[in-house]
Parts: structure tokens; sequence; C-alpha cells
């Protein structure tokens, strides 16, 4: 048998953990994506450098190539 959290997953819908507090819970029903925030901690400290990391080096090319152009 599938139980609730397993299910709601399968369908693409947010399970709360059990133990969310009221500040996740409010977090949650003003429509923020937990899930997004449980997969970042699920990560290490060194990962979610790298992934930030990657991240910036994006910012940094995109506006880079925008000051390019405007030289144009």
């Amino acid at each position: 048998m599938i139980d609730a959290k397993t299910l709601a997953q399968m369908n693409g819908e947010y399970a709360m953990p059990a133990d969310a507090g009221p500040a996740w819970r409010a977090a949650a029903a003003h429509g923020y994506d937990m899930s997004l925030l449980e997969e970042t901690l699920r990560l290490t400290p060194e990962q979610r450098l790298e992934m930030h990391q990657r991240a910036l080096n994006t910012v940094l090319m995109v506006m880079e190539a925008g000051e390019c152009h405007d030289a144009k």
C-alpha cells in the first residue's frame, strides 16, 4: 500500500514533512516551493557553493555579453 506522502510525490504534489514548524507551513501556504529548499538542504555545503558559483558565473557571462552588445 502506498502512503499519502509517496502518492503526493508521485502526482507532483508537495508533501509537507510531519515535523514542519509554523514558519515552514506558512511559507508553503503562501506559495513558496519548499521542495526546492529541501533539495538544496540535501546537498553538502561544498555542493551548494559549487551550485552558487555556476549560477554566478552564468550571470556574469550574461552581463558581460550585454555590455559588449551595448558597446556596438
